[in-house]
């Protein structure tokens, strides 16, 4: 009896994974807003200065993008060598696409970025009996949709669907800077916060 009710007590780590996101998602709107009215309001009075700080903006969130995918692809190939989980080798090539995109090197990469992703998808259906199920590696699952969401968001702001909001213009390349910036911080916490468990050379774990 007492081995049935510990099976059904979800440890304290697996629950914060799986309502974190949905308990701070209102915290996350908010400060999305709040950041939307500090850059809009930030220099009302100068539109030069007004220039220059979301200018600043843009260049921050430039330098910092690229080091967060840097250390999430660090930790996917670290994973998938110590782990022995192949579903890290397919996750630590696409955080490479994404930091190659990031990069800017050629106009081609940013299009080049989506038939990669797919080619991915397609490597992860061929190995589908020798990676992860989203259910195996729940906390990992949980930070790489929330990913995946904030990507698609980005994609939205990026083809101006909220042009109706009040100072969309001016502010535009700031919040889809900004939204990318989050999304490669859910892809490094999935990286983080997934499994840690070693997979036997023969079986799925060890």
């Amino acid at each position: 009896m007492g081995d049935l009710k510990s099976t059904n007590i979800k440890s304290p780590f697996k629950r914060i994974t799986t309502y974190l996101p949905w308990l701070t998602a209102p915290v996350v709107i908010l400060v999305l807003i709040a950041f939307y009215q500090h850059l809009l309001h930030q220099y009302p009075d100068s539109p030069q200065q007004q220039a220059t700080g979301l200018h600043e903006v843009i260049t921050m969130l430039d330098a910092v993008a690229p080091w967060i995918l840097v250390v999430a692809l660090g930790v996917y190939w670290f994973k998938a060598i110590f782990t022995r989980n192949l579903t890290y080798v397919i996750l630590a090539v696409m955080a490479a696409c994404l930091l190659l995109r990031e990069l800017h090197w050629d106009p081609m990469i940013k299009k080049a970025i989506f038939p990669v992703l797919g080619i991915c998808l397609v490597w992860a259906i061929i190995w589908r009996d020798v990676i992860d199920r989203p259910m195996e590696n729940w906390s990992h699952t949980v930070f790489f949709a929330a990913a995946i969401g904030t990507y698609a968001l980005g994609q939205l702001v990026e083809k101006r669907i909220f042009r109706f909001i009040p100072g969309e213009a001016t502010l535009h390349s700031q919040i889809e800077e900004g939204i990318e910036v989050a999304g490669h911080l859910l892809i490094f916490l999935a990286a983080a916060f997934g499994s840690w468990r070693r997979r036997s050379l023969s079986g799925r774990g060890k």
